[in-house]
């Protein structure tokens, strides 16, 4: 039997290998989220949650590309960035320098596309924390304007011991977590991880990426989205998209080519079928069927459907829907371990 030492990095600390979009979804802290994979292939990632005193460090490694789309919690702020200096992922349609910083403000929209093996890292602290460590840098110039989402670029050298400083983070963890009994250790390892994060926010430029400023791009993607929510079940063509958004074709093409990296039936198809995925992982197989299930997602040809979900995630839909069951038991038990959401009882510094 473990001795209730050996349980209390569960309160600070949790690691997981999920192969299920929303699975490791329900594993970010601070952030409501999507996962989305644009190629084939068997979805798997490794998280590494750690809660220290006032901040919470994240990891996410995955070996397929996706887009990650979402929007701050709470009243944290976070900060995103690669652990790999990989010159693929894109925030909001914009390929960034391997180097960038994304800085997200509560409710602020998150939009961004990560190579294939790429493992990123996410530090957040709510504003009070945020803004002391703020004040430790010298300069009558703000570093940072805290209402506004930003992408900030630091110098090479800055950023390089930030990367290296999570590095050992990352590694002293997979080692022994069992300092994190300690309350000192927590408290030392969060000002290690501040003492690196503050210089490079210290060195940084602002990057305006290109349509930074324009509407129509947020515009035309939150009405494209809001009309597949409320058409689940209905047969939709690119028309239905133009004609919710009110563009053309050519318009259409050219935004969800630059937000997302595909066309926008590309895009369709794909949601349609996270969307039947997602529902077989939710459904009680006993009362429901595959064919049940697409259908109300508006599937009708189940064969070809079939054939065209196995190549994408490497499994049958009936194969999905019979591990129903046993993922939802597995995310109880995670769950368990996880921090309680706002409303129940929460450890602080964490929701």
């Amino acid at each position: 039997m473990p001795s209730q030492a050996a349980s209390i990095p569960d309160l600070f600390l949790h690691r997981a290998r999920v192969r299920d979009h929303d699975e490791l979804a329900s594993l970010v802290r601070g952030l409501q989220c999507e996962f989305i994979q644009p190629d084939p292939g068997a979805f798997k990632a490794e998280f590494t949650g750690l809660r220290l005193q006032d901040a919470t460090v994240q990891f996410i490694q995955t070996p397929l590309r996706y887009v990650c789309k979402g929007i701050p919690s709470g009243d944290r702020m976070m900060f995103l960035f690669s652990m790999k200096m990989q010159p693929e992922f894109a925030w909001k349609g914009q390929v960034l320098d391997p180097r960038a910083i994304i800085f997200l403000p509560p409710q602020a929209e998150h939009h961004k596309i990560n190579p294939a093996n790429s493992w990123c890292a996410a530090v957040s602290l709510e504003r009070a924390p945020l803004e002391k460590a703020l004040g430790s840098l010298s300069g009558s110039e703000p570093v940072l304007n805290l209402q506004t989402s930003r992408v900030l670029l630091p110098e090479a050298g800055a950023f390089e011991a930030l990367r290296r400083r999570l590095e050992a983070v990352h590694a002293a963890i997979a080692l022994d977590p069992s300092f994190l009994t300690v309350p000192e250790a927590r408290r030392g390892l969060e000002e290690s991880v501040l003492s690196a994060l503050m210089p490079a926010l210290g060195t940084a430029s602002r990057v305006r990426p290109a349509g930074y400023g324009t509407v129509t791009t947020a515009r035309v993607v939150r009405q494209v989205e809001e009309f597949l929510s409320a058409t689940l079940g209905e047969p939709l063509y690119l028309a239905d998209l133009c004609a919710a958004a009110g563009v053309g074709e050519r318009t259409l093409r050219y935004i969800f080519q630059g937000r997302y990296g595909i066309s926008p039936i590309r895009y369709l198809k794909l949601r349609r079928l996270h969307q039947i995925r997602r529902a077989l992982n939710r459904a009680d197989p006993e009362a429901n069927t595959v064919k049940s299930i697409a259908n109300r997602c508006g599937i009708w040809h189940l064969g070809r459907f079939a054939q065209e979900y196995k190549s994408f995630f490497r499994e049958t839909p009936l194969e999905t829907l019979s591990k129903a069951c046993l993922l939802g038991e597995r995310g109880r038990l995670a769950t368990a371990h996880l921090p309680a959401r706002p409303g129940a009882r929460s450890i602080p510094g964490i929701d």
